[in-house]
Order: structure tokens, then C-alpha cells, then sequence
């Protein structure tokens, strides 16, 4: 092997060993994540907490006046958990960044149809992204505890970025519709813990 082989094949090899250990470190990154929340991450039939708020986040709108799949159970589970007692107020969050999309307003009149009382729903219109959400429940809202409600792939994510801002939580799971997406969902969630991980170690 000459000279310049020898230093592809190092080159190679360097690289090799980068990608697997970084694929080990976004792998060792979301266990961890996953885990430290299992306990808080629960099916609505096992839920039997009491909390200040339940913690809606927004998950896209149709013509800006119809909630996608996604956001329809999350807030048809939310719905349930404020009728059951689960928490006396609600935080919808979610875009409002311009005039003709406004995810909160969707939301809001959603519950507002279903017969959930105007003056128990607060708005934040600048959750642009699940660690927005969480940090601006604990700092503008002054949320200390919360049952946050969303689908199961996102959920522990959620949860443990809401601990980071210092909010007592459990989360349910969100169910109803299923989703073709759901592959594409889930790996962007992998993805997105180690982001918010990182976030966390910082702030």
C-alpha cells in the first residue's frame, strides 16, 4: 500500500470512529431522557395526579381554523383531565407569529366549543418550541406544576424539560388518531432530545 492509501485508510478509519461514537452518545443521550422520565410518563387510565395547570403545546393548524390530528387529541385529552379535575386551569401554547396563523386561538376555540370555561384557559402565542413552552410556563406564567398532555414519542422530552425549569410534572399520553407520519415523528424526536439535552446542560 503506498504512501497516500495509507492515509485514506487512516482518514477512513478516523471517521468511522467519530460517527459510532457520536451514533453512541445520541443513543446513550435519549435512554437517558427516556428513562429518567418513565415514571412520569403515564396512560390516562393510570393517572390520578392534582396539579396547577395542564400544559397544552400546539402541534399545527389547517387554514387557520382547523386543529391537525395531532392537536386534536391532544387537546380531546386535555379536555378529559380537566373534567376529571386533574388541574383547575389550562396553558394552550403554541405559533402566533404572524396574523393568519394562530395555533392558540385554534386550540382555544376548540375547547371553548366543548364547553371548557373561557376564564380557566391562558394563552402563550410565543411557544414556538417545546423548551419555549416550558420556560416561559415557569417564567411568565408562574406554572409550578403541571400535567402536560401530547403524544407518547414527545412526551418524555417534555417532561424533562419542564423538570429543567424547575415545574413539578407528570405527562399522559395523548391518544386517538394514528399517524403514517409516525416514523418521521419519532426520528426527529430522537434527534431532538439530545438538542434539548444539550439546552439543558447549558441553561
Amino acid at each position: 500500500m503506498n504512501k497516500s492509501l495509507k492515509i485514506i485508510d487512516k482518514i477512513l478509519q478516523i471517521i468511522t470512529l467519530i460517527v459510532a461514537v457520536t451514533m453512541a452518545v445520541i443513543a446513550v443521550i435519549n435512554v437517558y431522557v427516556v428513562k429518567s422520565t418513565a415514571n412520569a410518563v403515564k396512560d390516562y387510565e393510570d393517572f390520578n395526579g392534582h396539579y396547577d395547570y395542564i400544559i397544552v403545546l400546539g402541534c399545527g393548524i389547517v387554514d387557520n381554523s382547523i386543529p391537525t390530528d395531532l392537536m386534536v387529541d391532544r387537546l380531546d385529552m386535555a379536555i378529559r383531565l380537566y373534567e376529571d379535575g386533574a388541574a383547575p386551569r389550562i396553558l394552550l401554547s403554541g405559533d402566533h407569529r404572524v396574523d393568519d396563523y394562530n395555533e392558540v386561538a385554534v386550540m382555544k376555540n376548540y375547547m371553548l366549543d366543548r364547553g371548557i370555561p373561557e376564564d380557566v384557559i391562558e394563552c402563550d402565542d410565543l411557544g414556538l418550541s417545546t423548551s419555549e413552552t416550558m420556560e416561559r410556563a415557569s417564567r411568565l406564567f408562574d406554572v409550578e406544576s403541571a400535567v402536560i398532555v401530547t403524544q407518547e414519542y414527545h412526551l418524555s422530552r417534555a417532561v424533562y424539560l419542564a423538570r429543567n425549569y424547575g415545574i413539578d410534572c407528570e405527562g399522559v399520553i395523548a391518544t386517538g388518531h394514528t399517524f403514517v407520519a409516525q416514523p418521521y415523528y419519532s426520528a426527529r424526536e430522537y434527534l431532538a432530545r439530545v438538542k434539548d439535552f444539550i439546552l439543558c446542560l447549558v441553561f
